[in-house]
């Protein structure tokens, strides 16, 4: 009951008309419609010839876990929302940012252009759980008279992995609602940023250098010039 009487502090109305009652706005389900998401790159000199990544949000009800919304489904004003963000790419890392919910014409955002929240009572700043995977916990309190589907819009920005920036730009260490998570470890010890950043010589490179300085060498080479003139 706690979190739900936090959503009646965070009501925000768009009505044409004063005399709009709110109960009836309060009582009204309505459905939801994800936007494109807008996606930035922080330095376009660093994007790789294998193509843009596809980067998606799915809202699942209560829990993370839960199937997402499909397009007739509807939800009330005290309805429980998870954000998911993914996005399917193996060098780069992703910062959600910018998001709004309303109409597009007539929007509240909820995140800012840093990454965290504009008020943790409707949204939670996305927690990271890999480079390229967050989540976030919230409300979607937000209502205007006629309305019938409530819009969600964000952008994400994306930066490759072995650009010394990124470190700095994702995931945001200045929200001030974070859990306890170790960014810092996250990238420090990340097999995927090692691998592809600063890749070991491979086996084959280090079967040909071993060949190189063999003993045998030589010997190989007289064995073949012996059979050489014994075929004249």
């Amino acid at each position: 009951m706690v979190e739900y009487n936090r959503i009646f502090c965070v009501l925000v109305i768009f009505s044409t008309t004063i005399k709009c009652e709110y109960s009836e706005l309060m009582n009204q389900k309505i459905g939801v419609r994800v936007e494109v998401l807008n996606m930035i790159y922080e330095n376009e000199t660093t994007i790789t010839s294998t193509g843009h990544p596809r980067c998606r949000l799915t809202l699942h009800k209560d829990t993370c876990s839960s199937p997402q919304f499909k397009l007739n489904d509807t939800l009330s004003w005290s309805t429980r929302v998870c954000y998911k963000w993914v996005c399917d790419t193996t060098k780069y890392a992703m910062r959600v940012e910018s998001c709004w919910i309303g109409s597009p014409n007539m929007s509240v955002y909820i995140l800012r252009d840093d990454g965290c929240t504009i008020e943790k009572a409707i949204l939670t700043s996305p927690v990271y759980t890999s480079f390229n995977r967050a989540a976030a916990i919230g409300w979607m309190a937000v209502r205007q008279k006629n309305m019938k589907y409530m819009h969600v819009g964000c952008t994400i920005r994306l930066c490759h992995l072995c650009d010394p920036k990124c470190q700095t730009i994702t995931p945001p260490r200045t929200c001030n609602d974070n859990r306890a998570d170790d960014y810092e470890a996250m990238w420090n010890s990340s097999s995927r940023v090692k691998n592809l950043c600063f890749p070991e010589p491979s086996t084959t490179e280090n079967l040909n250098l071993n060949f190189g300085n063999s003993p045998f060498q030589n010997v190989g080479n007289i064995i073949i010039l012996l059979l050489v003139f014994l075929l004249r």
